[in-house]
């Protein structure tokens, strides 16, 4: 079986949360995490796992190994980068 491939937009507490559990299955795995500061998003990456880092959103939903985009932003963000990582054919959580 294969195992999923995730990104995280995001790199505050609950996005660490989220990594944490990814990283904790056999089935899953990390790809990738978007930030709009891409020094934050590296950071979060090296201490997460992950194998890349995106300095902006858009550029993680375009990245063609993530399959499911976790959405860690703020409340009031949600509902625009979701859309943005539908429309971009990702499964969105």
């Amino acid at each position: 079986m294969s195992k999923t491939r995730w990104g995280i937009i995001g790199t505050g507490m609950i996005a660490k949360v989220l990594a944490d559990a990814v990283n904790a299955t056999d089935l899953a795995e990390l790809v990738a995490v978007g930030s709009r500061d891409e020094a934050r998003a590296q950071a979060f990456a090296a201490d997460k796992g992950a194998r890349k880092a995106h300095g902006s959103y858009e550029a993680l939903f375009a990245d063609p190994e993530v399959e499911i985009v976790y959405n860690s932003l703020p409340n009031s963000l949600h509902c625009e980068s979701t859309v943005q990582a539908a429309e971009a054919g990702k499964h969105v959580l």
